[in-house]
C-alpha cells in the first residue's frame, strides 16, 4: 500500500524487539501486550493490519511474525482464514 504514511506510526523508534518476541514467558507476554496497547493508539493502525494482511497473503501461520495493526501473527493467520472461508465458492459451468 503506497498510501500510507509510516512517518504517523508511534512504532516508529520504539523498541523493535516488543513487536517481535518470542516465547510465552510473562516478559514476553507483557512486550506483547504493550507493542498492542501503542498499535491500537496509532493513527495508522488500520492502514498497517490491511498492509499486513496483503503482504502476508497465501502464507501458512508460520509465515507470519510480529505485532503487526495491533494484531499477532496467528490473530492475523485467523483473519486471513475467515476471509478466505467467506469467499463465495465459484460454481462450475457445464
Amino acid at each position: 500500500m503506497t498510501d500510507i504514511d509510516w512517518t504517523k506510526a508511534l512504532c516508529l523508534g520504539a523498541d523493535r524487539e516488543k513487536w517481535f518476541v518470542e516465547g510465552t514467558t510473562a516478559e514476553a507476554n507483557a512486550d506483547r501486550a504493550e507493542a498492542k496497547k501503542t498499535c491500537f493508539r496509532c493513527p495508522i493502525r488500520e492502514k498497517c493490519l490491511t498492509s499486513a494482511l496483503a503482504e502476508e497473503h497465501g502464507r501458512g501461520q508460520s509465515g507470519r511474525f510480529g505485532i503487526r495493526g495491533g494484531k499477532s501473527s496467528k490473530q492475523r493467520y485467523e483473519i486471513t482464514r475467515r476471509r478466505a472461508g467467506a469467499q463465495p465458492k465459484q460454481q462450475r459451468v457445464a
